[in-house]
């Protein structure tokens, strides 16, 4: 099967060929996507996502691997520099991105769950993020605050656990676009 080929067929199944051809190569365009990139996982996610498509239809056909990349090809669109799977040393850690903004950094780890998971688990995951944005203060002479984020494909609202930003990806441009005001909300590193 061609890398994409399993989203297109959804977005096939909704469209016309021509068509959908066409919006994924507006769709790669936004991404910043060379013109081979327009028929990936990624773009067609994407696509498939700014269509309001069911997120467990896109979930199921996208690996945590692609939704890694759609992460990273985001905040590229946004106009962060991306570093895509940072593995820091003594102690390991693994960071999936890390997106430097004119003003701060973030320390974005990628969740690609079909449920909303519960409280207690939330906690958990804000509090291993914070701790791998410790570490890369410590490893990084960038003197910009770090702020942490959990990337979620499927909460369905943006909200705050123990100053960590839990945010959906179809919400991600606008939390950018607003990220100054959320500053007394996060825990910055």
């Amino acid at each position: 099967m061609r890398p994409g080929e399993q989203l297109i067929g959804v977005l096939r199944r909704k469209m016309d060929r021509a068509e959908a051809e066409e919006e994924l190569r507006k769709a790669g365009m936004e991404l910043g996507l060379s013109e081979s990139g327009y028929l990936s996982q990624v773009c067609a996610a994407y696509l498939l996502l700014k269509l309001n498509f069911q997120v467990d239809e896109v979930s199921r056909a996208l690996s945590w691997q692609d939704f890694e990349r759609l992460a990273g090809a985001l905040f590229r669109a946004s106009g962060y520099q991306v570093k895509e799977n940072l593995v820091l040393t003594r102690p390991r850690a693994q960071i999936d991105v890390v997106a430097s903004g004119f003003s701060t950094v973030l320390c974005v780890d990628c969740k690609h769950y079909l449920r909303e998971p519960g409280p207690s688990w939330l906690q958990r995951i804000a509090e291993a993020q914070l701790k791998r944005s410790g570490l890369l203060r410590r490893k990084t002479s960038d003197s910009r605050p770090i702020a942490s984020v959990i990337l979620s494909l499927s909460e369905p609202e943006g909200k705050f656990v123990g100053g960590v930003a839990i945010v959906p990806i179809r919400a991600l441009r606008d939390f950018l676009a607003s990220l100054e005001s959320y500053t007394g909300l996060l825990e910055l590193k």
